[in-house]
């Protein structure tokens, strides 16, 4: 428990400064994703000695979400990425932004099982676990080739609201159709999510402040805010608390030892 405060308390003066740095230098995408999520990464894979199995397996389901989330992104209109050199797969997806997300999937899978598992890491079937996450990123990589270059014209209205609900649909349905779950890995589920959205928020707003993303259709989203004269979509946050809960369902159910 005491171990458990200090490093709640430790990360909260870290990412207080990092933040204002961040701000205070305009960071781009990069910079901003090593700075929230791959130095406390590399600190918690250290302290907790995380296997390189598991951490190869992880960046591979995160390559996976980046170039899901980027590429319907990009062929729906839902959000522009800036990138700074402006090499894209496929032409949608900044290579900046998979190296970003693949820090973001490694720092939540660390910090779910650090701070809320019982920081034991499965290796059993390592190789066929990372088969499967090799499987989703080829899936993953076709449709977004299908929608690019096959399907190219095909618009879904509320494309953003229809991707955080078929992330969340996903992990219900998961958790829903795995029996050796217990109610407290829900509970610790919602604990994991309710602290790991703090700096999802943090890069969120960073991204809007820096203009890491623009959302230029204000008519395709359920309600859109202003904050500081610039738009934030609902959906950006709702996605916010969506990611931390899917990542650690994947993680659990597939990488780690389902308790």
């Amino acid at each position: 428990m005491h171990r458990n405060v200090l490093l709640v308390f430790s990360a909260f003066v870290y990412f207080s400064l990092c933040t204002f740095a961040l701000l205070v230098f305009d960071a781009g995408i990069l910079a901003t994703a090593l700075m929230l999520f791959g130095i406390p990464a590399y600190v918690l894979a250290r302290f907790s000695s995380a296997p390189a199995e598991v951490l190869i397996a992880v960046s591979v389901f995160g390559f996976a979400m980046a170039v899901l989330l980027e590429g319907v992104a990009h062929m729906y209109g839902i959000w522009y990425t800036l990138g700074v050199d402006e090499l894209r797969i496929f032409g949608l997806v900044p290579l900046e932004v998979i190296v970003a997300t693949v820090l973001q999937a490694l720092f939540l899978t660390l910090l779910y099982e650090v701070l809320f598992d019982d920081g034991q890491y499965s290796t059993d079937k390592s190789d066929t676990r990372f088969i499967s996450f090799g499987l989703f990123l080829v899936c993953v990589v076709s449709l977004v080739f299908l929608g690019q270059y096959v399907l190219h014209g095909y618009y879904l209205s509320y494309s953003y609201i229809w991707l955080i609900g078929i992330l969340g649909a996903s992990s219900l349905a998961t958790l829903a159709a795995t029996r050796t779950l217990s109610l407290r890995f829900f509970d610790r589920l919602v604990a994991f999510t309710s602290l790991a959205c703090i700096p999802l928020l943090l890069n969120a707003f960073i991204a809007l402040n820096n203009t890491h993303k623009i959302f230029a259709h204000a008519n395709e989203y359920l309600l859109t805010l202003t904050i500081f004269s610039e738009s934030l979509p609902l959906e950006e946050i709702l996605l916010v608390f969506v990611t931390p809960l899917f990542i650690a369902t994947i993680y659990e159910l597939y990488l780690d030892d389902q308790r």
